[in-house]
């Protein structure tokens, strides 16, 4: 296989290792008990340090006996050895083992409680690399060791449970992080993506994962399970005060070019920083309001679909005035353009035939955005707090999407064509604002929380639609449809949320939390759109079937009243609500009023046990409801692809799930797992709905169905192996799902049972801090059965590999490698199922501190890299293929500020 390739340049590496000096190794063993007591003391952390430096050596955990033994210890060595355990404090001594010794057994050691907490020492380089704790999950970050100068989102790469796509999206253990904050402080509104592209590792202490809960839940220390997650980085103490950032430059082959730079400034409580960039190398493109920029080292992937070409810059701060106001806020702005060809297949799968629609793409886009974020805390007294949360978004875009394309039978009839050109002009703002306080009473356990939500959203759009579609008989075209239209479009929407909680100790472990909840939402929809008149030269023709008003109003009215339960290991929760919602769907333009009113319980439940001082066990269920979109309900024809219609249903009634999950982790020792299981189920689950006419024009409306249900599982497990200069970290996971989804295909009944199965193992070598090699492998098995119709199965399989390596050795020497091997069965003829991206850089580190590095990389050495796509659903697959970035070199220069401390 080619990939092969960049198997052999990694193990040619390693062959080049030079050997160590043989240095002469032994171990030491002991015992440690209490010393009141005389009991052993379980998951005491041993560890042994060089005088000479203080580095670590080797560690390990007391067994259930309190016995121990350190491997590796080099022997007529001076060394310290130091025990630590919760609850007692901190013992050392000097240590050697003789020249002619292999083992050294140690008198019993005896540790004195602590009757002083406040005083207990903490030893950082025991931490084991990964924590447990009843709400947090935490990454000593030191113990993964990474490419000198890595950014976090390189440190991600290698934690066990995380995923980071393409486009710098992270998933830990299945679920999604949605905000990152420095020092408990958000930073650029919280948006993950700039401080996990940009911010350096080797500043960092910990990193914290925590469930991501609105103010309410943190105050009244509650959780229904489904919450998004949230990293908290802790700053190591030196980094605290003092500058630090980067700032870099390239260019290369084809005109490719990266620019920019990040400074941040850190005094305890003050924080500022700013940052900007540009670059034509597809690591600054924008989707939907994400951010995708990197300041740093340019990492050794593809880049996204299309070339894009961007530009983006902005600054946060956070203070606090006095010792009772703090404040945080930012500014971001981002512009990007984006040219992009692409083309499709797609089976179109009928409950008694199939037929096929091919599509070539071109399309250009222009986006620019400004966000603004300002938070503000008010401690008015030990008891209450005030928080006030503004965000302000504005943007701008212009879009112009060509189409050519056509339908063919099984037996490749034309039954259409299509020459399509949509161009679209919006103007988009948002504003939101939440203000929240809350107040504990002098009884403990008793607390009142108010809140208070609004947010306003304004879209604007002016669009052309033109073009010819003609509709073929016996392969001679039968009849042609020409459409030539202007539409303006205006969507506002408006929300307003008000919450309030009252909870109260019941006794000593059980508290009742009484919570009402009131919403409201306002859309409004406005489509006009006129035909083009050739007499006038002008578009003043209305177009009734494609004008629409419409008005959307919900409201809802939730009380409910749970009761929660913590006493030593166990916490538990139950509880309920009564949601009563009325909804009103107004289409002006025909006067037609549907009115709709449902009562929905809101059942919740959850327990959670600490089985281990680092291991716990969590059972989650709850019910909640959704309401349609505004886009889903109006009923006006969607023609920007002729012949693909999107249609709207206001006989819309709102969905309601129910959802149960379990998780449970620990850690144990230098190992780690984790393991989830969820289930859930929807009542009037909105789908697709969709036809063809006798032209082969396809139409789609959403609609209501039941029967709808799925379950997923996932496992995690990490341990890591220390053998003197060797550190070997394996990751496994296993992942799997099966749906049963219910929807139509041709206005008949199908339903499709999913099946998925995957694993992957994880490997991380490292030497010293002069060798890495990371080699992964996923595989993932595909089935999707159908009933109801006379459609063949699908299965198909997908592979995945990967092999990062980078070789540090001199030490102002760093060469990178980075391949990656993707394989799928079942892409359609005439796109690739395998591509291969190898991309490899050298390094070179300038000046007397190596602050600064020269840096040449060559991305895509094979010329394979290809956005290659399959979508499977219950009445289509489709493969797609997209432009992207391939084969270019770029020489980058970039220098590290550090000033820490004054210095």
């Amino acid at each position: 296989m080619r990939w092969s390739a960049g198997i052999i340049v990694c193990f040619l590496l390693l062959s080049t290792c030079v050997q160590a000096q043989r240095t002469r190794y032994g171990v030491i063993k002991g015992t440690v008990i209490d010393s009141l007591s005389r009991r052993s003391l379980e998951s005491s952390s041993v560890a042994v340090y060089l005088a000479k430096d203080s580095s670590l050596v080797n560690y390990a955990l007391t067994t259930r006996k309190g016995e121990f033994t350190i491997e590796d210890v080099p022997v007529n060595t001076a060394c310290n050895l130091v025990i630590t355990n919760r609850g007692y404090e901190p013992f050392s001594m000097a240590v050697s083992l003789a020249a002619d010794a292999k083992v050294l057994v140690l008198d019993t050691i005896l540790l004195v409680k602590s009757f002083n907490e406040l005083k207990a020492v903490t030893v950082t380089a025991l931490r084991p690399p990964v924590s447990v704790k009843p709400d947090t999950l935490e990454f000593n970050v030191s113990s993964f060791k990474t490419m000198p100068n890595a950014m976090i989102e390189d440190l991600l790469k290698q934690l066990p449970g995380v995923e980071v796509d393409k486009d710098g999206n992270v998933t830990i253990n299945g679920k999604k992080v949605s905000k990152l904050m420095v020092d408990g402080r958000e930073f650029f509104g919280g948006d993950p993506k700039i401080a996990l592209k940009n911010l350096p590792k080797d500043i960092i202490d910990k990193l914290q994962v925590v469930d991501n809960k609105t103010k309410e839940a943190r105050f009244n220390k509650t959780s229904d399970g489904n919450e998004d997650l949230a990293i908290n980085l802790t700053l190591k103490k030196e980094a605290q005060k003092g500058w630090f950032g980067r700032v870099s430059a390239g260019y290369g082959t084809n005109d490719r070019y990266e620019g920019g730079g990040m400074v941040n400034f850190f005094n305890g409580n003050k924080q500022f920083s700013i940052i900007g960039n540009a670059n034509n190398t597809n690591r600054g493109s924008i989707s939907g309001g994400d951010f995708n920029i990197s300041t740093s080292r340019s990492t050794l992937d593809g880049g996204g679909g299309g070339l894009t070409r961007s530009a983006s810059g902005g600054m946060n701060f956070s203070d606090n005035i006095g010792r009772q106001i703090k404040l945080n806020g930012s500014y971001f702005y981002n512009n990007s353009h984006t040219d992009n060809l692409s083309r499709s297949q797609r089976k179109n799968i009928l409950p008694d035939t199939s037929f096929w629609y091919n599509s070539d793409n071109n399309s250009v886009n222009d986006y620019s955005n400004h966000r603004f974020t300002l938070n503000a805390s008010y401690n008015i007294d030990t008891l209450t707090e005030i928080h006030i949360t503004s965000n302000v978004n504005t943007n701008i875009s212009n879009s112009i999407n060509g189409k050519v394309a056509n339908s063919k039978t099984d037996n490749g009839e034309l039954i259409n064509t299509s020459q399509n050109t949509f161009s679209t002009k919006g103007d988009g703002k948002n504003l939101s604002g939440e203000f929240f306080i809350s107040h504990r009473f002098h009884k403990q356990g008793r607390g009142l929380t108010l809140g208070i939500n609004y947010n306003y959203n304004d879209q604007t759009s002016l669009s052309d639609n033109i073009g010819q579609n003609d509709f073929y008989r016996n392969n001679l075209v039968d009849s042609t449809d020409l459409v030539n239209q202007r539409s303006t479009g205006s969507n506002i929407g408006k929300m307003l949320n008000f919450t309030a909680t009252y909870a109260e100790p019941l006794n000593k472990y059980i508290s009742a939390i009484f919570r009402y909840n009131y919403s409201k939402n306002n859309n409004y929809s406005d489509k006009f759109t006129n035909r083009f008149n050739a007499v006038t030269g002008k578009y003043d023709l209305e177009d009734s079937a494609f004008t629409n008003a419409f008005r959307n109003t919900n409201i809802t009215h939730t009380p409910d009243l749970n009761f929660t339960y913590n006493k030593d290991k166990y916490r538990a929760a139950i509880g309920s609500g009564v949601q009563f919602l009325t909804q009103d769907n107004l289409t002006i333009t025909t006067g037609n009023l549907l009115h709709q009113y449902y009562m929905n319980f809101t059942p919740s439940a959850n327990v959670g046990y600490n089985f281990s001082k680092t291991g716990n066990i969590s059972i989650y269920y709850n019910g909640r409801s959704q309401q349609p979109s505004i886009q889903q309900l109006q009923p006006v024809p969607d023609n920007s692809n002729p012949l693909y219609v999107q249609l709207g249903n206001p006989d819309l009634r709102p969905s309601f799930f129910h959802n149960v999950n379990m998780q449970v982790r620990e850690t144990r020792g230098n190992s780690y797992w984790f393991a989830g299981l969820g289930f859930n189920s929807t009542q009037n689950q909105i789908i697709t709905q969709t036809w063809f006419d006798d032209v082969g024009k396809q139409y789609s409306q959403p609609v209501n169905v039941n029967g709808n249900f799925g379950t997923s599982g996932n496992l995690q497990y990490s341990k890591t192996w220390k053998k003197r200069d060797m550190v070997l970290r394996m990751n496994l996971g296993s992942n799997g799902y099966f749906n049963r989804n219910k929807t139509y295909s041709n206005l008949q009944p199908i339903t499709a049972n999913s099946y998925s199965l995957s694993q992957s193992i994880g490997l991380n070598l490292m030497y010293k801090q002069s060798l890495s090699i990371m080699p992964t492998y996923t595989i993932r098995f595909n089935k999707t059965h159908y009933t109801g119709q006379s459609v063949q199965d699908a299965s198909f399989n997908t592979k995945t590999f990967s092999l990062s390596a980078f070789w540090n050795e001199p030490k102002w020497l760093i060469l990178e490698n980075n391949l990656q091997y993707n394989y799928n069965s079942q892409i359609a003829q005439g796109f690739s199922k395998s591509v291969t991206m190898w991309s490899a850089a050298a390094n070179v580190l300038l000046f007397k501190k190596q602050q600064a590095m020269l840096r040449l990389a060559i991305y895509d050495i094979l010329k394979q890299n290809a956005g290659v796509s399959r979508t499977i659903t219950q009445t289509f697959i489709e493969d797609r293929q997209t432009q992207v970035l391939q084969q270019y070199f770029l020489l980058s220069f970039i220098y590290n500020i550090r000033n820490f401390g004054g210095k």
